[in-house]
């Protein structure tokens, strides 16, 4: 089947477009299931949302929690759906909307993008960049213990530094008599 293909460069309005029909084994994916894209980038410049779903509501999260609890509320909400007693289509449906909602939030990458977008939704004038938004913590407590420093060296070449110095006032003394 041809599919009519609409090229346009950003410059040039409507009118200017150009259909073209190609026949083509290479079937397009009907939705991405990354959200990291160059398209998706550039609806979030523009603030316009890359993703008509809610992800934290779908697995019911608050923003801004941490990876962990992504999986604790993905395997609830699966649990809590094969309870119901769905029909198999209507479960299947459900359920592949959870995976897609998981896999989202449980990577870092897929996650700060999507905060982002929803973070320039309708405030595209102010400028926040990805790293901004990520307001999930990955560590708390203390960070792990130092090395001690090794002063060793850095004594040794303060002794010779300063034997240097007194030999030089002791023979400088010593050649002027």
């Amino acid at each position: 089947m041809p599919r009519k293909l609409s090229i346009r460069s950003s410059g040039e309005n409507s009118a200017g477009a150009t259909e073209v029909e190609s026949e083509s084994s290479i079937e397009l994916p009907k939705e991405s299931s990354s959200l990291i894209s160059t398209f998706n980038v550039e609806r979030a410049l523009r603030g316009i949302p890359i993703t008509d779903a809610n992800h934290y509501g779908r697995l019911g999260l608050p923003r801004g929690c941490p990876y962990d609890m992504v999986t604790v509320a993905y395997n609830n909400k699966v649990q809590e759906l094969e309870s119901q007693d769905l029909e198999k289509d209507i479960l299947n449906k459900k359920l592949e909307l959870l995976r897609e909602s998981y896999t989202i939030m449980s990577s870092p990458d897929e996650r700060r993008m999507y905060d982002w977008s929803l973070a320039r939704e309708g405030n595209a004038e102010k400028f926040i960049w990805p790293y901004e938004v990520d307001v999930s913590e990955l560590q708390k407590g203390d960070p792990p213990p130092q090395e001690p420093e090794d002063v060793g060296p850095t004594r040794l070449i303060g002794y010779f530094l300063v034997g240097w110095i007194v030999l030089s006032v002791v023979l400088s003394i010593g050649l002027n008599l």
